[in-house]
């Protein structure tokens, strides 16, 4: 009786979701695209939910629901990308093009599936100091308590270059504390660490905070000699100028040295979703996007896949540029499309 019981419930069951997939088949087609970003007092999350909400809103229809979430960063977001537990993701260049080719840290582990989509903004590496910790220049890091950034984002990446050209230094030569963007800012202001890393778009939502805050700050700069000195080593990076009062109590220009972030995907994304996710960006939903964030200003077709090398752009996005004019070098097709 009780086995007699269990199958005419499986049956009803069965016949339930039978009858709703027939009245509304939608229900069975819809995929879902989530974003990984960064830590939620930088930039790539905010850009990430923007994305995510105009995607949600623009392509309702598609059969695509599509969401973005917090993350360890660059690095983290690639090994998702790998195992393939996420579609989509906002990366610097630097790490997409090493993670592809299996250089430096990913020698021998090379994430062959990753695919850009765009060129985004310029991520400017900055380094806030407390100025009463005496911190005057990259090298009076020595011995400090450092905020480095999470331990699998763009800090662990970029940092150890610069600090060995401009300084002579490794991370062996001060504390680093390994901390989200939003906890650094809070070690900055309770005094438990000397400075930190915040390397994001303009503005940075935690930088401002800290140039508000009562705990008086200031940022290291670079010279052009300095920035050609890490250049020649790693062409990838670049000058980027702060104009003055792009955050509170800044009164001039300040010269750091950054690299541009990408929007990535997993290779296995439909093609036709990538399509239509660039149609948003670049042609129905711009001059919205460019008013959200001020790291999104800079947006503009022309300069959709300016500064990407070393990993081939998603089919999709091959597509797309040559539809709309967008000269695409033999570097960044991907092999499944040679």
């Amino acid at each position: 009786m009780k086995m007699l019981k269990r199958n005419i419930v499986k049956i009803v069951l069965i016949s339930l979701c039978l009858f709703v997939l027939t009245i509304n088949p939608v229900i069975a087609a819809v995929k879902f695209v989530s974003i990984a970003t960064g830590s939620t007092g930088g930039t790539f999350y905010p850009v990430g939910v923007i994305f995510a909400t105009t995607f949600g809103d623009e392509l309702k229809d598609s059969g695509y629901r599509f969401s973005a979430h917090a993350s360890g960063g660059s690095s983290e977001n690639l090994e998702m990308i790998r195992n393939k537990e996420i579609k989509m993701a906002i990366v610097g260049s630097v790490p997409v093009a090493t993670a592809y080719q299996g250089v430096g840290e990913y020698e021998g582990k090379a994430i062959e599936n990753v695919r850009f989509v765009a060129s985004l903004w310029p991520e400017a590496i900055q380094l806030v100091y407390r100025i009463n910790s005496g911190i005057e220049r990259l090298a009076d890091f020595k011995g400090r308590k450092i905020a480095v950034g999470p331990a699998a984002g763009g800090g662990s990446i970029y940092l150890p270059i610069i600090f060995k050209e401009v300084a002579g230094m490794t991370f062996d030569d001060f504390n680093p504390q390994y901390l989200g963007y939003d906890n650094s800012v809070q070690a900055i202001q309770n005094r438990l660490v000397d400075a930190c890393y915040q390397g994001a778009g303009l503005p940075t939502a935690g930088v401002s905070q800290l140039y508000a805050g009562q705990v008086p700050v200031g940022m290291i700069e670079f010279t052009n000699e300095e920035i050609e000195k890490v250049k020649k080593v790693a062409p990838y990076f670049t000058r980027v100028v702060i104009e003055r009062e792009t955050y509170p109590k800044q009164d001039k220009d300040l010269q750091v040295i950054g690299v541009k972030s990408s929007l990535v995907a997993e290779k296995d994304l439909d093609d036709d979703i990538v399509y239509k996710m660039l149609e948003v960006i670049y042609k129905t939903k711009l001059d919205a996007l460019k008013k959200q964030h001020g790291a999104l200003k800079i947006l503009s077709l022309d300069e959709a896949i300016l500064g990407l090398s070393g990993a081939p752009l998603h089919p999709g996005a091959v597509k797309f540029y040559r539809d709309n004019n967008v000269d695409v070098p033999d570097s960044l097709i991907p092999p499944e499309m040679k």
